[in-house]
Formats: structure tokens, C-alpha cells, sequence
């Protein structure tokens, strides 16, 4: 499972769908108690999975769409570059399209190679683009899974809120803990500040 996330997903990605889903999850449990007078554990754990689905699957299929997007985005970028009246219009086409950071990377004769290149196939579904949506899926799922246990494993639905928000809390900080390692910054900071987010 680890091979497969870290095949399809970079870890930005993946530390990323794992934030958003833990904080959706942290409003999903805060929202779905708010409607019961009498909290009932089987209810909540519905709800609240049910909202984890939806998002994790809501969450996969924009992955693939905006994988769809960013090749479609470069077969327009050719088309307009094809059609400009001159070649320095074309090359600014391709200055325009880069933004600050990585126009400050390519020189002008690597624009001009761009302007070369043959016209991009058109943009159609690929294998990665699917098992990329499905890897997004699993990697909420799975980390929300452990907030709903609660529901499962605890009687009094009180308590089980108040374990189901630890549970995410710890995660949260353990999170910030990995992330500040990926990026170099301070663990203690950054796994505070996620927590903080949650709280």
C-alpha cells in the first residue's frame, strides 16, 4: 500500500490529502453530533464514514479531472504559441504561461526550444490518472479511519466524540511532525500549528 501511495502521489500530495481530510473529518464529527439531542454511536459513525466517503471519492475524481486539465492546458498553450503572427510573440506566449519561479529558471534559448517541440497528443484519460484518483481515496480514508473507530468501540457516544477528537488531534500533530521533516522546518512549530488548526 505505502509503494502504491508513494508511486502515484508526491509527498506534497500526500501530506496534503491527509490534512484536508482530517480536518473535514474533524467538522464532519463537530457538525453530525450537532443535530442529535440523544447522540447514537451507530448513527454517528454512518454519518460521519459516509461523509469520509463522499469526500474521499469527491477528492479522487478531482484529481483525475485536474490531471485531465494540466495536459488539455498544454495543448491549448501550443495551439495559441502556433497561431501567434511571429516567433517573439510565440516566446512570450511561453513566458506568460511560466510563472515567476520558473520563468526565472529557463533562458531565453530554452524558450525558444519550447516554440520547436511538436503539438502535444490530445489530452485523454490515463491508467495514472485513475490509480492517482483511487491512491487520493485511500490515502483519506485511510487516515480519517481511525476518528470514526471510536463510534465502533465506545458505548457512550459523549465520550466517543471527545476520543474521536483526540484521536484527530494526535494525528494532526504527528502530521505536522512528518511534514516539518519533508520540508525542513521545526517540528515542534509546525506539528503545533496543524494541532492548533484543529482545535
Amino acid at each position: 500500500m505505502r509503494a502504491f501511495f508513494h508511486r502515484y502521489l508526491d509527498p506534497a500530495s500526500r501530506l496534503g490529502e491527509i490534512l484536508f481530510g482530517l480536518i473535514m473529518a474533524l467538522g464532519f464529527t463537530a457538525a453530525v453530533r450537532v443535530g442529535w439531542e440523544e447522540p447514537d454511536n451507530r448513527a454517528l459513525f454512518i454519518g460521519i464514514f459516509g461523509c469520509n466517503l463522499a469526500w474521499a471519492i469527491v477528492d479522487g475524481v478531482m484529481y483525475v479531472l485536474g490531471e485531465l486539465f494540466e495536459r488539455s492546458r498544454k495543448v491549448r498553450l501550443f495551439r495559441e504559441v502556433s497561431s501567434a503572427k511571429d516567433d517573439a510573440a510565440a516566446v512570450q506566449k511561453i513566458a506568460d504561461e511560466l510563472d515567476g519561479r520558473l520563468l526565472e529558471l529557463t533562458t531565453a534559448h530554452e524558450r525558444e526550444q519550447i516554440l520547436r517541440r511538436q503539438e502535444p497528443s490530445i489530452p485523454r484519460l490515463r491508467r495514472e490518472d485513475l490509480f492517482g484518483g483511487i491512491a487520493v481515496a485511500l490515502i483519506i480514508l485511510l487516515a480519517t479511519f481511525p476518528i470514526v473507530v471510536p463510534y465502533l468501540v465506545v458505548r457512550d457516544p459523549h465520550l466517543a466524540v471527545r476520543v474521536s477528537h483526540a484521536i484527530a488531534l494526535l494525528s494532526l500533530f504527528l502530521l505536522g511532525m512528518w511534514w516539518a521533516r519533508v520540508v525542513g522546518s521545526s517540528p515542534v512549530r509546525v506539528a503545533t500549528g496543524l494541532t492548533l488548526v484543529g482545535l
